[in-house]
Formats: C-alpha cells, sequence, structure tokens
C-alpha cells in the first residue's frame, strides 16, 4: 500500500480503537505507521532513514520482519518503557504500537501479503483469490483510502 493509505487507515482505526480525536494521538499512529516499510529504500520512510533501511533490504525480504508481530510487539514493549520513563498520555503510548500493528494488517489485503507470523516463513494474506486483493496504487486502494477518510 501507498504510505497515505497506510496513515489515513491508522488514524482511522486509532480513533476508533482508542475513541479520541486528539491530534498527537493520530499523528503518533499515523508517524508510526510507516515504520514497516522502512525494509526498502524505495518507501518515503527508507529514503529518510537510508542507512537503516538499505541494511534492513539487504538481509530480509520486503514485507518480512518489519511487517511481523514481532516488530510490533518489540515497538509495544518500547512504547511501554517509554511510557513508564516520560508518564505521558497512555493513550500515545497505545497509538504507537497500533499505528504500526494497523499498517501491517493493512498490508496483508494486498496482493503479496505479509509475513506476519515472522520468522515463520508463511505469507498471510487475506483474500482467497489472488485477483481480488488489492494492487499497491491501484483503483482498489484508492476506495479503501476514500473511506478511511469518511470514516476518519
Amino acid at each position: 500500500m501507498m504510505s497515505v493509505t497506510h496513515a489515513v487507515i491508522s488514524a482511522a482505526a486509532t480513533s476508533l480503537i482508542l475513541q479520541s480525536a486528539d491530534p498527537v494521538v493520530l499523528g503518533t499512529a499515523v508517524l508510526t505507521s510507516q515504520l514497516p516499510d522502512i525494509d526498502t529504500t524505495d518507501s518515503a520512510i527508507g529514503s529518510m532513514f537510508y542507512p537503516l533501511a538499505s541494511w534492513i533490504e539487504a538481509r530480509f525480504p520486503h514485507r518480512s520482519i518489519t511487517h511481523s508481530l514481532l516488530a510490533t510487539g518489540a515497538i509495544a514493549l518500547l512504547s511501554y518503557l517509554f511510557w513508564l520513563a516520560f508518564g505521558n498520555s497512555g493513550k500515545v503510548a497505545i497509538a504507537i504500537p497500533l499505528g504500526h500493528f494497523i499498517s501491517c494488517f493493512a498490508d496483508t489485503f494486498t496482493k503479496q501479503g505479509v509475513q506476519l507470523f515472522f520468522p515463520e516463513p508463511a505469507w498471510c494474506v487475506c483474500g482467497a483469490n489472488p485477483r481480488r486483493r488489492l494492487k499497491t496504487g491501484g483503483r482498489g486502494e484508492y476506495w479503501v483510502m476514500a473511506i478511511s477518510v469518511v470514516v476518519l
């Protein structure tokens, strides 16, 4: 999916799940929705953090380690430790791993899917028919983005 689609889906879902319209909470979810794509230098976040993205890209396939529940768990742990240390909003601490997870889950609806249970080599995809899955940048993705904007 495109980064803007990840951002809108994560903001809408986080708003619904946490029952919040706080721009800090939603902005946090938007920012962390970009984290899974740090595994490729072709993404917006990958180009901003090129050395790290290049290192990950050389060692792992796209949509593997950074799109996994393992990564979401690590981010949740760091978020929890940050919350304990600085005591800021609990909703922000929840929005950090939530934004990441929602982005990874949204990618399961694409043609390629994700390795959600990395290091298990199985690819998770939603939809048995590959022709009905979303194509990155395709018409279906724009519909999903538009519906997410309306929900938001």
